[in-house]
Parts: structure tokens; sequence; C-alpha cells
């Protein structure tokens, strides 16, 4: 994977973030044309320092969990709540409180 030089500021390496011995591998992938240009314009409008600083961050949103384990049990908390019956929409809580839109 070649990078495109761009004069941006963002940097996603971190030290011991690339793995449990800290090695950097390199990986080569083949993408059609049109995705790596779509790839190449995310990359700068966020201004991400390279290619591969953007494609490693994308990689470990992927791989990591987004939400925290308590926010995970929050949701699905929720959708229980929400097969059980346990919820009620915006309009049938104005209708039980007797509120308007005003």
């Amino acid at each position: 994977m070649s990078t495109t030089t761009v004069p941006q500021d963002v940097s996603t390496d971190t030290p011991g973030d690339d793995g449990e011995d800290g090695e950097m591998v390199k990986l080569n992938v083949k993408v059609p044309k049109r995705l790596l240009e779509e790839l190449d314009e995310l990359s700068e409008e966020l201004n991400y320092t390279s290619r591969s600083e953007f494609i490693r961050e994308v990689l470990r949103d992927t791989t990591e969990p987004i939400l925290t384990p308590g926010a995970q049990e929050g949701v699905s908390q929720g959708y229980a709540d929400v097969a059980a019956g346990r919820t009620a929409s915006h309009e049938e809580m104005k209708e039980r409180f007797g509120l308007d839109d005003e």
C-alpha cells in the first residue's frame, strides 16, 4: 500500500497500541480503484497523516468494542424493556400526563 503525502496532522500511532509486542506488520490488500479513491478522499477530509493511518483507525474501530461493558449492558436492557412492553412512545407519554405541544 503506498501512501499519498498530504500536509495533515492526525496520527493514530501510539506506542504499544499496535499489537501485543508493539511490532508493526505489513498487510497487502487489493481493493477496487474507486474504493481506494474513496478511502483517500475520506482520510484527507478527516486530516489523517497518511492512508495507512486512516486504514489502521478503521480496522481498530471494527475490531474493538465501541461501547463500554456498562453501556453494552444498558443497550441490552433497553432492548429487553422494549420486548417486554415496558416502554412508551413520546405521544403516549404526552397523553398519559395531559401535555400538549405548547
